[in-house]
């Protein structure tokens, strides 16, 4: 018997390009293999950060989600609208707070890490939300994303007991995560799509 997702997932499928809401749209990384071949049906960008890809998707009523297609795309180019910043707005509009935990210092001055696994499953999209991590770490910060559903943002000044939680804790979000992404901890701006690379009040 199907569940309500995959037969939402399946009824998202059947759906005319006129029938999307570009208020759903989001912005998502992805495993960089997943564009390989030429195979792929809509946008993606292979990131700098390694292995590292984004797409677009759209979430769909009731779970599931449909990924962007090049049609969704001319129709909404058709109509004039710039479907990136939309998605990236959409994010920003579902993101009452950057972070689901906050991992603080020893000293208790602030934190050096913060998660993003958000209930909507976007929470690794959040680490294209600029101005909220810049503000959480005012030093600087890294990102990692070792889980499609699961995004981390990282101080740039870490100790050598939190480099070693933040690594371990990169390697356990991999090896447990239900969809592994990627490894590596990465300068925020290697996972940064091109249109935002010089547009850093975004």
């Amino acid at each position: 018997m199907l569940t309500d997702q995959v037969k939402n997932l399946r009824r998202g499928l059947d759906l005319a390009p006129s029938a999307m809401d570009i208020r759903k749209l989001f912005p998502m990384f992805a495993p960089a293999s997943f564009f390989m071949g030429g195979k792929w049906p809509g946008p993606s960008e292979t990131l700098a950060a390694s292995g590292v890809g984004l797409t677009w998707a759209l979430d769909l009523e009731g779970g599931g989600m449909r990924y962007l297609d090049r049609p969704m795309c001319a129709h909404w180019e058709g109509k004039k609208l710039d479907w990136r910043a939309e998605a990236l707005a959409n994010i920003r509009a579902a993101t009452a707070d950057v972070f689901t935990h906050r991992v603080g210092r020893k000293a208790g001055n602030g934190i050096f890490a913060g998660v993003m696994m958000h209930p909507d499953g976007w929470g690794p999209s959040r680490l294209l939300l600029r101005e909220a991590l810049e503000e959480a770490f005012p030093e600087g910060y890294r990102v990692a994303m070792p889980e499609m559903s699961c995004g981390l943002a990282v101080s740039r000044r870490l100790d050598r007991e939190e480099e070693a939680y933040v690594k371990g804790l990169v390697a356990q979000c991999l090896q447990n995560g239900t969809r592994p992404l990627a490894p590596g901890i990465f300068e925020a701006h290697e996972i940064l799509p091109k249109d935002m690379q010089t547009s850093p009040g975004s």
